[in-house]
């Protein structure tokens, strides 16, 4: 019985384990955490068995046993024999571990199961394991257990907005109640016989059980309907706009496209702020730039709020344009918060800005020229920025060399579990293209054409369905957020560094030089990179009456037209065929740095985001059965021989487990029945043949009885190595008054694991001299 309370505690996590699947996209990402647990299960049940006491010892042998795991599923390809914890090998568990923390910190829920953030599950369930072992088998208080598993349940309560599903809860409500019922059961087997309860009582108790269950429902379902703070995203809510320290004062923020769809869906379009500029048609006012995608959600890298980055004057030059560029004509932008508006921790602002006048401590985050607090931003704030004035155009981009060596970063990577329909489109629509330029063109009329349709309530996605995919090639319906992200990503498909930036549109124009931004102009665009023009803006969503009225199509896309697909090339011998216009060269490679190598898209997204070796688990499920089928059938006789060796020599232990004998070989056993008279009736036993049991056998059997009956009545127990001895013999030896079926039986399926003597038992076969 010692082995129940922690296979129920790995149970009850093992159902807890659904309550993280809205907040992990994969499908082998729970294989560490249950290979773990069920390591640190086992360490429990074979220290209780063997040493028949819990002490504080199970949770450090537990926690060692985790340990030494990490590395052979994570970085087991540096470690000698794949299990040898290097100082290699233990670097890379850091380093995956971090990169971990930076994927869960910097996207949306729910994230790609790459390498760490398997890792982080792993090891925060199989802690979690640890903790419920100790309060539900050592300190017998499994009702704690409730607090580990609230704890679980808080997490997709506070980062996800569609909480928990039916089927988790259910289930981690189901794991829980298995404790208590086994918990139960295990006492009332130590206590005893069971009381028995009457049919009558049984049913009273489970209608009292369902009239609480309906009650505590239909509170549950009227409390939040009648206050509106406690509806079923109050908690993501409260995370919203949230900061999570990661040391040297590194910030994240979450979630500014679930901030700019509430804006889009909100019934009435108040004005956000105003501001007055110079420049005769103002661009877009940029908050945040989103670097990472996932697979299904782009968000944002952690950004440094240290004293390197704060503002001092002018802001850090765009990345790709060169230091030596002549000044630019600026342009000055008021801009006013509305009072009635939540302070904004990023500011909106135009690109590209060169000073901000803001009270306060704000920081820059250079790559992106962010403008961000870790204070609470007041509301009513306004500030004045200077921008450059410096406009592209279609010849300066469709120049820019094909390698963007000024770029930190690639910018390029995707997922490489991205579905091959996304990219057999790229290919489609930008294969026969070579400038860079060109095939952003192809991608902006690719949604602009007037295949897509603009809605902010699209159709729900098919269960099972790819978004994207099903975005790109079915309903082509959505808003801002689908266009901006599905063009970048198929613009680092297509080769073409590319992020989604969310802020506003221009607005609306209501004065000389004054414009109104309401929540209606919530918007979010691509921005693709250049050599020698930077970060620049282009436009999917379409616009107009029939899409995100205030969107705008950049001048620099207008007009260009991208070649159709080349058909069979022509033979040289053929004096018809024109000859085609010279290709505009390329620019030449620095003589001073050799040429970079291009990553073709299929390289640049070998990789899933996050970084780390994802741990090959596929061998699990397949040994795992091979195991079972191999080992599960004699685990009961194992487990019965750990349990006798534990007893031998153990003071008091020995009379017991000639009690287990008894019970395995259905020999009896008598409660009622004193040692000496048990020895006797057991040294009178014969065989088939009507042999007698050997006499070393009965003399053992006859000195461990005088030995249990001293025991019971000695102030301490007395107990020697003899002991030991006479029950090895009688061990040996009882067995072959029984046939040998029952002997096959008592060493495979030994019932003394789960049969113990309650009352008198008379013995079922006795053969006296």
């Amino acid at each position: 019985m010692k082995a129940l309370m922690p296979l129920a505690t790995l149970v009850c996590l093992l159902c807890a384990l659904p309550l993280l699947s809205p907040l992990v996209r994969g499908e082998d990402w729970w294989l560490p955490a249950v290979l773990m647990m069920g390591a640190a299960t086992a360490v429990s049940v074979l220290y209780r068995t063997l040493a028949g006491w819990a002490g504080p010892v199970v949770p450090v042998l537990q926690l060692a046993v985790v340990a030494l795991l990490v590395v052979p599923l994570f970085a087991g390809h540096l470690a000698p024999l794949g299990v040898v914890p290097t100082g290699a090998a233990v670097e890379q568990v850091a380093t995956v571990f971090s990169q971990g923390l930076g994927t869960i910190d910097t996207n949306t829920p729910p994230v790609t199961a790459t390498a760490g953030v398997m890792l982080i599950i792993a090891v925060a369930f199989a802690v979690f394991l640890v903790a419920a072992d100790f309060l539900a088998v050592t300190a017998r208080c499994p009702g704690m257990v409730g607090g580990l598993l609230l704890a679980l349940a808080v997490v997709p309560l506070v980062v996800e907005e569609s909480g928990i599903g039916a089927g988790a809860l259910v289930a981690c409500v189901f794991g829980f109640l298995q404790l208590l019922a086994v918990d139960m059961w295990v006492r009332g087997r130590e206590w005893g016989v069971a009381v028995p309860t009457p049919p009558l009582g049984a049913l009273q108790h489970g209608f009292t059980a369902a009239l609480a269950a309906a009650a505590a429902v239909a509170l549950a379902l009227a409390l939040p309907a009648a206050v509106p703070g406690l509806r079923t995203d109050a908690f993501h809510a409260l995370a919203e706009g949230t900061y999570v320290g990661r040391g040297n004062d590194i910030i994240t923020t979450t979630h500014p496209l679930v901030s700019m769809r509430r804006d889009l869906l909100s019934d009435s379009d108040r004005t956000v702020l105003t501001y007055r500029t110079d420049a005769e048609e103002p661009g877009y006012l940029r908050r945040y730039v989103l670097d990472e995608f996932d697979g299904v959600n782009w968000t944002m890298s952690p950004v440094d709020a240290s004293g390197d980055t704060r503002i001092q004057s002018e802001l850090p030059l765009p990345t790709g344009w060169p230091s030596t560029a002549p000044p630019q004509d600026t342009v000055t932008t008021r801009v006013s918060l509305d009072s009635d508006v939540a302070g904004m921790d990023f500011l909106p602002l135009p690109y590209w800005a060169r000073s901000v006048d803001v009270s306060g401590d704000w920081y820059v985050h250079p790559d992106s020229l962010m403008v961000f607090t870790t204070e609470g931003p007041p509301t009513g704030l306004s500030f004045t920025v200077e921008t450059a004035e410096r406009e592209v155009t279609a010849r300066e981009l469709a120049a820019a060399p094909r390698a963007p060596r000024s770029l930190p970063g690639d910018f390029r990577t995707v997922p490489a579990e991205l579905g091959g329909e996304v990219r057999e489109l790229t290919e489609e629509l930008t294969g026969h293209i070579d400038a860079p330029y060109l095939r952003a063109v192809a991608l902006q009329e690719f949604f602009t054409s007037g295949d897509f349709s603009y809605s902010l309530r699209p159709p729900e996605v098919p269960a099972g369905a790819d978004p994207l995919v099903h975005f790109l090639t079915v309903d082509r319906t959505g808003y801002c957020q689908q266009f901006a992200g599905a063009m970048a990503v198929m613009a680092r498909q297509a080769g073409i560094p590319a992020r989604v930036a969310v802020g506003y549109t221009a607005g609306e124009r209501v004065g000389d030089g004054r414009w109104s931004v309401g929540t209606g102009d919530a918007h979010a665009w691509p921005e693709l990179y250049f050599e020698g023009a930077g970060w620049v803006r282009f436009e999917p969503t379409p616009s107009g009456a029939g899409g995100q009225g205030s969107a705008t199509e950049p001048e620099y896309t207008s007009g260009a037209t991208a070649p159709e697909p080349a058909g069979p090339e022509p033979s040289p011998e053929d004096p018809d065929e024109e000859p085609s216009a010279s290709p505009e060269p390329e620019e030449s490679p620095s003589p001073s740095a050799p040429p970079a190598e291009e990553e073709s898209p299929e390289e640049v997204g070998a990789s899933p985001a996050g970084g780390g070796r994802t741990p090959d688990l596929s061998w699990l499920p397949a040994a795992a059965a091979v195991a079972g089928a191999l080992l599960v059938p004699f685990l009961p006789a194992g487990l019965r021989l750990a349990v006798r060796h534990s007893r031998l020599g153990r003071p008091g232990a020995a009379w017991r487990e000639l009690r287990d004998t008894c019970v395995d070989l259905g020999l009896g056993w008598d409660l009622a029945e004193s040692p000496r008279g048990t020895a006797a009736r057991l040294a009178a036993l014969r065989d088939a043949q009507r042999v007698p049991l050997p006499e070393e056998v009965r003399a053992a059997l006859h000195r461990l009885a005088l030995a249990e009956e001293r025991d019971r009545y000695a102030p301490a127990a007395s107990w020697g190595e003899e002991a030991g001895a006479d029950l090895r013999t009688i061990v040996g030896g009882l067995p072959a008054v029984r046939p040998r079926g029952v002997r096959l039986r008592a060493a495979l399926l030994p019932r003394s694991l789960w049969d113990r003597p309650r009352r008198p038992v008379a013995d079922p076969t006795p053969q006296s001299a």
